[in-house]
């Protein structure tokens, strides 16, 4: 379940890459086109197109890490409630894994 969370997330990560990419890439062939000896307004409509869309795709991936994050609350809040109804047990799972993760670290060392 979480590694489809994470396997989602790094397409949408990767498809907001490409789109920077490509304004970026879209503005400078622009910016080569323009004719020095114009006016700097039309340098100043690509710089200020090229700021509102990386301002978008700031937005865009924001939005989605709220929602990664709202998600990933939901699966966690349920075993948070388990631990804070039954301390006990489990912090005597938590000290045999630890126990168990120790041991298998020092075989691995020998």
């Amino acid at each position: 379940m979480a590694e489809k969370m994470i396997d989602s997330t790094i397409v949408k990560t990767d498809h907001m890459k490409v789109q920077t990419a490509d304004a970026l890439e879209e503005a400078a062939r622009k910016l080569r086109n323009v004719n020095v000896s114009e006016k700097t307004d039309d340098v100043r409509k690509i710089l200020q197109d090229v700021e509102s869309r990386m301002n978008r795709f700031k937005d865009e991936a924001g939005i989605e890490f709220e929602k990664i994050e709202a998600e990933i609350h939901k699966k966690v809040e349920p075993v948070e409630h388990v631990i804070i109804d039954h301390p006990l047990p489990a912090v005597l799972v938590a000290a045999g894994i630890g126990i168990l993760l120790g041991a298998l670290i020092s075989r691995g060392r020998n």
